[in-house]
């Protein structure tokens, strides 16, 4: 009986371990690069189901590793992405493929989900996120702005879309929504607007150098009424610990097509 009991508790770590398996969804080599997607399989493609690459390694022809991997370390909904640049005179037929996802699941009660609420009953140019994680770590940072707080931190910025245009000024009109944000390494920042992660076109990003803060301008629809743009909903979903699970995965021999 004591060898049983022995038994099962050693076998209850394998079977609680990541219920989620790391797809590798295709690597392809196109042009001067490999390019390599992972997944999860089974996963809710919403946004209270985010992963991103913590750790990758690829290999190639008895252990050389790939260098200048290219991969923005941010959450998705759906695969995350890497890619390598090739090197010159160099033959690649399989990789080995090694690595950490980390599986984001926001949720109140583990303070890693708010809903803000609607943009109407939101106070601009003040942190919104909450006071226990700015106390805990207060470079993490979320705001509503308006166009007088953009036009004091960029107060020379001009700007041209294409080489046939003039330099010009925002048209702070044609927004309809502006906020600032900043996240850490280890604590990163997920703002959903009308439940959407991937929210508005036209957009414009303007990064402050010196304090790291992201400043973004979002077109959201055309000819958008402000009665609806009071109407615009903001969640935020704040990486921490209790709300993360890192999945560890290899591949061998992968083909390159």
């Amino acid at each position: 009986m004591k060898n049983l009991t022995t038994l099962l508790i050693l076998m209850i770590p394998i079977c609680l371990y990541s219920q989620e398996k790391v797809i590798l969804s295709h690597t392809i080599k196109m042009y001067n690069e490999i390019e390599i997607s992972l997944e999860l399989e089974n996963k809710p493609n919403d946004r209270f189901h985010l992963i991103k690459i913590d750790t990758l390694t690829a290999t190639y022809s008895k252990g050389q590793i790939l260098h200048n991997n290219i991969f923005e370390n941010s959450f998705r909904r759906a695969n995350v992405v890497a890619r390598y640049e090739l090197e010159e005179n160099k033959k690649y037929h399989k990789i080995d493929i090694k690595g950490t996802i980390i599986y984001f699941k926001p949720s109140e009660n583990k303070k890693s989900y708010f809903n803000l609420g609607k943009l109407k009953g939101l106070e601009k140019n003040i942190n919104l996120i909450d006071k226990s994680i700015v106390k805990a770590n207060p470079t993490v940072y979320f705001s509503i702005v308006d166009s007088a707080n953009i036009q004091k931190t960029f107060p020379d910025f001009r700007y041209k879309t294409n080489n046939e245009e003039d330099y010009k000024s925002i048209d702070f009109k044609s927004y309809d929504l502006m906020y600032a944000y900043r996240s850490t390494k280890n604590q990163d920042l997920i703002i959903a607007v009308n439940e959407d992660l991937d929210h508005g076109y036209n957009n414009l990003t303007l990064t402050d150098k010196r304090t790291n803060m992201k400043y973004k301008l979002i077109k959201l629809k055309k000819d958008m009424a402000a009665t609806e743009k009071d109407e615009i909903k903001i969640e935020l979903m704040i990486e921490n610990e209790n709300s993360i699970e890192r999945i560890p995965f290899e591949f061998k021999n992968a083909d390159l097509k």
